[in-house]
């Protein structure tokens, strides 16, 4: 179901690069850096009485 959106960002992603001038490779891999260190991230987000928790494993 997230494949396409997946795609799609991808597509942005590297338009972005090319607009930008920043190398499509060294951005891909950043990303997979940042996305790597993500296990283990939590998020709690509170406002008034409700409460969401995103735990990434």
């Amino acid at each position: 179901m997230l494949s396409p959106v997946v795609v799609l960002a991808a597509l942005a992603a590297a338009v972005a690069c090319l607009v930008y001038r920043v190398s499509v490779m060294r951005a891909l891999g950043t990303g997979w850096r940042i996305v790597s260190a993500l296990p283990g991230t939590r998020f709690d987000i509170e406002h008034g009485r409700t409460g969401v928790l995103v735990a990434i494993r």
